[in-house]
Formats: C-alpha cells, sequence, structure tokens
C-alpha cells in the first residue's frame, strides 16, 4: 500500500513539474507571436512590399528568439548558482551550529499552527538525520527546493525554439502572396493561435479553457492593433 501510494504521488509530482517547465513554451510562443504580429502591422503600413515585412518578421523572430534565449539562460543559471550557493552555506551553518536550524525549524511549524509540544517532537525525530533535518529546513524554513532547480540550458533551447515559432506564424501569410489580404490574415491567424495556446495554458493551470483561449486572443488583437496605430501615426507624421 505505501509504495503504491508513493508511486502515485510521484507521478503527480513528476506531472507538476512538466506543467511548470511548459512556462517556457507558452510564454515563448505567445512573446513571439505579439511581438511580431505588433511589427507587422506597423510596418505594413510603412510599405506595401511584402518581401520587406516578411524579411522584417523572419528577422525579428530570429534575433528575438536569440535575445530571449541568452536572456532565459542567464536568469536560469543565476537562479540555480544562488540556490546551489545557499544550499552549501546552509550545510556549513547545520554543521557548525545545528541548533540554529532545529530552532527555525521549530519557530515555522509553530507558525504554521503546529502546538509547541508537537512541533518540537518533530524537529527532535527530524534531528536524528542531519541531511534530513537540513533538506526540511531549506524546504519549508527558505522556501528552497532542490526538486525542480532550473536547468539553464533546456531553458534557452525551449525559449528559442517557441519564441521564433511564434514569431513566424503571423509571418506566413506575406509569405504566401496573400496582397492586400496579407495583414488581416496574419491577425486572424495570430489570435487563432493564441486562443490555442490560452486553451493549452487552461489545460495546464486546470482554469476555464474558453476563458484562457479568449484573454490570450484579446491580447494578440491589442497588439496588432496598438502596432497598426503607431505605423499609421508614424505615416502620416512623414507624410
Amino acid at each position: 500500500m505505501a509504495s503504491g501510494s508513493t508511486a502515485v504521488l510521484g507521478a503527480k509530482k513528476e506531472a507538476l513539474q512538466r506543467r511548470i517547465r511548459a512556462r517556457e513554451l507558452v510564454f515563448g510562443i505567445q512573446d513571439g507571436l505579439l511581438s511580431t504580429v505588433g511589427l507587422l502591422s506597423g510596418v505594413s503600413v510603412a510599405t506595401q512590399d511584402r518581401t520587406v515585412i516578411a524579411i522584417t518578421g523572419v528577422a525579428a523572430g530570429v534575433t528575438g528568439g536569440l535575445s530571449m534565449a541568452t536572456g532565459s539562460y542567464l536568469a536560469a543559471r543565476t537562479e540555480r548558482e544562488i540556490f546551489e550557493r545557499e544550499f552549501r552555506d546552509q550545510e556549513r551553518l547545520a554543521a557548525s551550529e545545528p541548533y540554529l536550524a532545529q530552532e527555525a525549524l521549530l519557530e515555522s511549524l509553530t507558525a504554521d499552527g503546529l502546538d509547541r509540544p508537537s512541533a518540537y517532537r518533530v524537529v527532535s525525530t527530524l534531528s536524528r538525520r542531519e541531511d534530513i533535518l537540513l533538506r526540511t529546513v531549506q524546504e519549508k524554513v527558505l522556501g528552497l527546493s532542490a526538486v525542480d532547480l532550473s536547468q539553464p540550458l533546456k531553458a534557452g533551447v525551449v525559449m528559442f525554439a517557441s519564441f521564433v515559432i511564434g514569431a513566424l506564424i503571423p509571418v506566413v501569410p506575406f509569405l504566401v502572396g496573400l496582397g492586400r489580404g496579407a495583414l488581416p490574415a496574419s491577425w486572424g491567424l495570430s489570435v487563432a493561435t493564441l486562443l490555442g495556446v490560452g486553451v493549452f495554458k487552461g489545460v495546464l493551470t486546470r482554469q476555464p479553457l474558453i476563458r484562457s483561449g479568449v484573454e490570450f486572443a484579446a491580447i494578440a488583437l491589442g497588439s496588432a492593433v496598438v502596432g497598426w496605430g503607431i505605423g499609421r501615426a508614424i505615416g502620416g507624421a512623414t507624410g
């Protein structure tokens, strides 16, 4: 029975971690698509050359993807280094002054509502194993968990790929030669894509799917309108 429960909890934990890691995918597609559809909306007002517009979108997607991937990699690496440094500091502290870790855990448990005698018994039990006590203090008191440390390289690759995919979606209508219908088609394709991404996000977060999808689609449409408006304003000012 115990092993079965452990397996179920382990599976739930892995599923939760997969949902958390999917944030790079969702964020990359969303950011790549929104930034590009807004850019293309503005550029298409200034020029009717579909080749120029398509090249602008592709270049923006690749350079933006590299920028986002680099930022994601450095942020994840910094987070990992901070956590690892804190883990080492806590290990040294627990080895030299174990009573501090015990007291911190005791105070945390009582602050959560456990009566002091019961909290003391829990701390006493955990103190029989220094590694378990230290891990509990790290997770319970400091909010640090070694379970889901960021993976910098994977985060960077996923961010780059998802950003470029998102950025290329609004470019497609300009590549297939739709003429004056390219911009409306780009808007429509972007809204439909973000509607799907929003539904996917709703599945991950277990929120109402329609509301989540409509929210993403509305953001896409707003970005396109803003970009188009900026392009119109600049075009009017420059004649």
